[in-house]
């Protein structure tokens, strides 16, 4: 060719590792070229595949001497979606299982796969007025600290209202010289209505205030060996009947009262 030529052909094979394709012209009798070197875009790697139709364009200097610049829309080979507003690069050759895209319309940006993995070697941040975290089955976060800074915390329970919480190891609240926050308490309990807390040997609750338990229904303490004390006094009230029984004996407080007048 003493011209430079563009010229459209269709890709006849594909050297993956070189990063190179032969092309084939259907008006030069399905000639196939030699491996030409493709346009890598600032080092953007993505093959064309056999049978697509790609440009190409000839340098002056002989018919081996050509750069594929890349494939074309046409009747086969049609775009996802478009729009004048619309920026979309696809990352999978199945229809939308995995593509970038953004919106000057929305101003969305979407990355969609089947799994996304994005990694800080040194710090990753997520940052803006509002940021949602949804996952349909489940949420796993593993760290060696974590620390919040918030000014109000809301725990919903969904559909049903109720929020179901197992620890499985020792887990120590330590406020030093200040007591424990009411506000965040309140926060807490102000979602959860029904809470158990359940371990295999035992349960200790300790502060240097006052330590309030509240059931707006029914409260009951069980044990094998049960024990309620104080070191100034033990206060025990009922707006109804207080009752105290063991194996043996039943008995009210009103009763008691009675007898002892006797």
């Amino acid at each position: 060719m003493a011209d430079s030529e563009i010229r459209i052909g269709k890709v006849s094979s594909v050297d993956y590792e070189a990063g190179m394709v032969r092309v084939t012209y259907r008006d030069k009798d399905d000639s196939v070229t030699m491996n030409l070197a493709t346009a890598n875009f600032n080092d953007e790697y993505r093959m064309p595949e056999p049978g697509q139709d790609v440009i190409v364009a000839h340098l002056s200097n002989g018919s081996s001497r050509a750069v594929l610049l890349g494939t074309v829309w046409n009747k086969k080979n049609i775009p996802a979606e478009g729009g004048r507003d619309l920026y979309r690069k696809d990352l999978s050759r199945k229809k939308d299982a995995a593509y970038v895209r953004y919106s000057d319309k929305t101003g969305e940006y979407l990355v969609k796969a089947a799994n996304v993995h994005i990694n800080g070697v040194n710090e990753t941040v997520l940052d803006g007025p509002e940021v949602e975290i949804a996952a349909n089955l489940s949420i796993f976060v593993q760290t060696e600290r974590m620390e919040m800074d918030l000014s109000e915390m809301e725990v919903t329970g969904g559909e049903q209202d109720k929020v179901l919480a197992k620890i499985k190891t020792d887990v120590t609240i330590d406020q030093k010289e200040h007591e424990l926050e009411a506000v965040v308490l309140k926060a807490l309990m102000k979602f959860v209505e029904d809470l158990k807390v359940q371990t295999g040997t035992g349960i200790e609750v300790e502060a240097k205030g006052a330590v309030g338990i509240n059931a707006g229904t029914d409260m009951s303490i069980t044990g094998e060996a049960s024990r309620l004390s104080g070191k100034n006094s033990v206060d025990i009230s009922s707006g109804g009947t207080l009752r105290f029984s063991d194996g043996q004996n039943s008995i009210t407080l009103a009763e008691i009262i009675e007898r002892l007048g006797e």
